[in-house]
Order: structure tokens, then C-alpha cells, then sequence
């Protein structure tokens, strides 16, 4: 298993600069999984991870913050990752960050 490891701030999530994110290749399946670190704005919701690619969007919620790419987010050369989250009254999304793989 591989982790990406994300950086959440506010709206706005990174790739954690301490995070190898070279060498992913298309066609990953059961292999790859994401953890996200997020800042108090996020206390108490329920979070979910949206990944995209041209192929369409696949929605995993997050468990302890962390989850496991789709397969079918793996298939082109680059796939997307924002995070969504709630709590009664309040909603807050991040932008839209991509992922390159090699082919």
C-alpha cells in the first residue's frame, strides 16, 4: 500500500511536501491511499474526498481522515483530489488539486 498525504488548510489543499508523489502509474488498483491533515476549520465534520478524472468523479468518504484512491480514479494519466465537509449549518469545500501519473 502507497500513501499521498495531503495538506488541508482552511480551503485550500496541497500535496505534503514531504510526500513522494513521483513514479504513480495509470491502472493502480487496491494499492494507493490518501491521508488528508486538516486545519480546525474542519473539527467535527464529516468529511468526504472527491477524486475526477476526464472520465468523472468518485466520492470515497474519509475514515480517520484517510482512504483508498478508486480504481477508477487511477486510470488516466492525471486524476484530481478536493475534500468536502459538513456539520449542521456549515459547509466548506476545497479547491481542486491534481495528481499526475506516469503512462
Amino acid at each position: 500500500m502507497r500513501t499521498l498525504s495531503f495538506d488541508v488548510d482552511k480551503q485550500i489543499i496541497r500535496k505534503n511536501e514531504n510526500c513522494d508523489f513521483s513514479g504513480l502509474v495509470p491502472g493502480t488498483v487496491g494499492y494507493l491511499n490518501a491521508e488528508f491533515m486538516f486545519s480546525k476549520e474542519w473539527t467535527n465534520c464529516k468529511k468526504v474526498a472527491v477524486f475526477g478524472n476526464t472520465k468523472g468523479e468518485y466520492f470515497v468518504p474519509l475514515m480517520d481522515n484517510s482512504c483508498d484512491i478508486p480504481k477508477e480514479a487511477t486510470t488516466c494519466k492525471r486524476f484530481s483530489v478536493k475534500v468536502v465537509g459538513a456539520k449542521e449549518n456549515y459547509q466548506i469545500t476545497t479547491n481542486k488539486i491534481e495528481v499526475r501519473q506516469n503512462a
